[in-house]
């Protein structure tokens, strides 16, 4: 019995570095498009989150099916303690060549994943976002790397921000018109921050 439960300990946590780390597999075409065995999150106009993990499995004293199972119960912990299903198991896969499992999981809002993930994920306006308390930064850069001008977070008040903590790749569902220093842009709509040394990055987009 102590057995168990120590393995299942031992499950519980590779879950939540599973979900709580940044590692990322990325294979990008020059041209910016994707590829597979990106570690990413995609946000919808209406603030829906699709997350898509890739994280190494080899070496783990437990199957698949564990995993799922584990997992699938801190889901269902979760939509209990909120009177509703907010977050989906799209889907658990694994490589067997690779050993690498593939999680797929949608989230009904931003807060949504932060929650549950322990990271800032925010997604609104620049206004809603000072509202909620949020301190914004005009050290930002386009695609060419140019800086906007000092009054750019004043002309971007109702245009839409997302403050993220990941340093991950991101898909969101406008253009991109400035970012953190450090990001770099694999599209108009995507961004990868791998390269980003700000706790918070923030993307400002064209609405």
């Amino acid at each position: 019995m102590q057995g168990n439960i120590i393995r299942l300990n031992k499950m519980m946590k590779k879950i939540a570095v599973v979900f709580m780390t940044a590692t990322i597999f990325v294979v990008l075409a020059g041209c910016g498009e994707e590829k597979k065995d990106i570690t990413s999150i995609k946000i919808d106009r209406k603030g829906n989150i699709t997350s898509v993990i890739y994280d190494d499995f080899a070496g783990e004293n437990y199957s698949q099916e564990e995993f799922e199972t584990a997992n699938s119960a801190r889901v269902e912990a979760y939509n209990e303690e909120c009177l509703g299903e907010r977050i989906t198991v799209e889907s658990v896969e694994k490589n067997e060549e690779t050993s690498k499992i593939k999680v797929v999981m949608t989230y009904d809002s931003p807060d949504d994943y932060k929650k549950f993930n322990g990271k800032v994920l925010f997604y609104g306006t620049v206004k809603e976002a000072e509202k909620a308390g949020y301190t914004l930064t005009d050290k930002l850069v386009d695609s060419e790397r140019k800086a906007p001008d000092k009054n750019i977070l004043k002309k971007y008040k109702n245009k839409h921000v997302i403050i993220v903590e990941d340093k991950t790749t991101i898909f969101v569902p406008y253009n991109i018109d400035y970012v953190s220093v450090g990001a770099r842009y694999t599209g108009k709509k995507g961004v990868d921050l791998s390269g980003c040394s700000t706790q918070l990055v923030e993307i400002l987009l064209s609405k």
